[in-house]
């Protein structure tokens, strides 16, 4: 959006935050009236720096949800888009809502609160009685379908509160387009505004550092209008499913395989994990034996893209934490190796490249619930996982359905072997 302001000054973002724990950095790029740094890194040192000034408004509706909400419902808003994490859905692998989510659960009691969906069913009724009319809900999270899981889960929470009313407002005025995003960028670093501070003398609290390399591809699925982002580079196509499916399974799969085994061994960026000899040959043939041959078809050339993504990884001036990669690994492994698992299986064989990973996963929570790991690991449905990390719980793991689907009934020598591994 910031590279079609000079010839599209119409557009521009109004930032909302759900969450109380963000407010520090929110605020943070409140005073400074949303504009911040961006800091570009290629993988051969290429350094680039351009200053953000999309970002037109900042709203707080963590200590002000009605005026998100109204800002929101305003017949000038076109496009909500949201970025979440995984988890953030409280969706199951087919798609259920889980009601019983404490986000959910005050949400619906309160009408106000952190869960994404709350805020749009008040967005929903808002601009539903100011007759604001028809409006796009963009989820740019990495899930696959993110487009029609955000309809899944926002629908049956239209469903859970009892208004059919908006149910059908949201069936007939909302959009939800899929899309694909996909460009490494780890946590806000300060180093990179002392480096900001010392080039250009701007002071810039939320310095956001990420590497040269983007894509976007963007399902053309509006329901009231849109920028014409295809002018800065965004891919707008009829099906984003090939692309997801690969940047899912190849990025985000290969990350999620790989980094609890750098962690193991003591490595701290991702980065060296990949450039770790032995790390790098196993991420390869995961990707190689499994990953691809699980995609079958596509119109992308997926070893070429394979070698990017190494590429992309390999990126030492990125920095990217294997802290923040682990983070999250009951939400990840349904979405981002699953299917490569189930594609294996598919094809008659024993997925054991993906076994040898989420092994890796298993010993890596059982060491920091002991306090061996030099780092927290974050996991949102840490209380869930922690009784099956017990002596004796391999095989409960093993055959989760909720983690690996009917892969452990379809193939018993998936539990056993998995149990074995670990």
């Amino acid at each position: 959006v910031d590279q079609l302001l000079d010839q599209h000054p119409e557009w521009g973002i109004c930032g909302v935050n759900l969450r109380a724990e963000d407010r520090p950095l929110f605020d943070a790029l409140k005073a400074q009236q949303g504009a911040y740094v961006l800091k570009t890194m290629s993988a051969t040192g290429d350094t680039e720096f351009r200053e953000i000034g999309s970002i037109v408004e900042l709203i707080d509706a963590s200590a002000h949800y009605a005026d998100a909400v109204s800002r929101a419902a305003d017949p000038a808003i076109r496009i909500v888009s949201m970025t979440v994490t995984e988890s953030g859905y409280n969706l199951d692998e087919h798609d259920v809502l889980d009601l019983s989510a404490r986000p959910i659960v005050d949400g619906l009691k309160t009408g106000i609160g952190s869960s994404i969906y709350t805020f749009l069913h008040a967005v929903v009724k808002a601009r539903m009685d100011q007759e604001s009319g028809a409006v796009t809900f963009l989820c740019c999270d990495n899930l696959r379908d993110n487009g029609g899981k955000l309809k899944a889960g926002l629908l049956q929470y239209l469903q859970a509160s009892g208004d059919q009313a908006s149910k059908d407002w949201v069936q007939t005025y909302v959009t939800f387009p899929c899309c694909m995003v996909d460009r490494i960028t780890p946590r806000i670093d300060p180093s990179h505004a002392l480096d900001v501070e010392a080039r250009f003398g701007i002071q810039d609290r939320v310095t956001v550092m990420g590497e040269s390399y983007i894509q976007w591809v963007l399902e053309d699925a509006f329901a009231n209008g849109r920028p014409p982002l295809e002018t800065v580079g965004v891919e707008i196509v009829d099906q984003v499913e090939p692309y997801e499916d690969a940047k899912i399974r190849v990025l985000n799969g290969g990350h999620t395989i790989l980094t609890y085994l750098a962690a193991l061994k003591g490595h701290r960026t991702y980065d060296a994990g990949i450039l770790d000899p032995e790390l790098r040959e196993f991420f390869r043939a995961y990707e190689t034996e499994e990953v691809i041959p699980a995609i079958g078809d596509s119109p992308i050339d997926l070893l070429a893209y394979r070698d990017i993504i190494e590429s992309r990884f390999s990126n030492q001036y990125i920095g990217d934490t294997v802290e923040r990669i682990c983070m999250d690994g009951v939400s990840k492994f349904p979405i981002f190796v699953l299917p490569t698992i189930q594609g294996t299986v598919d094809r008659g064989l024993v997925p054991m490249r993906s076994i040898h990973g989420i092994a890796s996963w298993y010993v890596f929570m059982r060491h920091a619930q002991a306090g061996r790991i030099p780092f927290p690991y974050v996991d949102p449905k840490w209380d869930w996982i922690a009784p099956m990390l017990e002596p004796g719980q391999e095989a409960v793991f093993a055959a989760e359905p909720d983690l690996w689907g009917d892969v452990p009934t379809r193939c018993p020598e998936f539990v056993n072997a998995l149990v074995h591994e670990i």
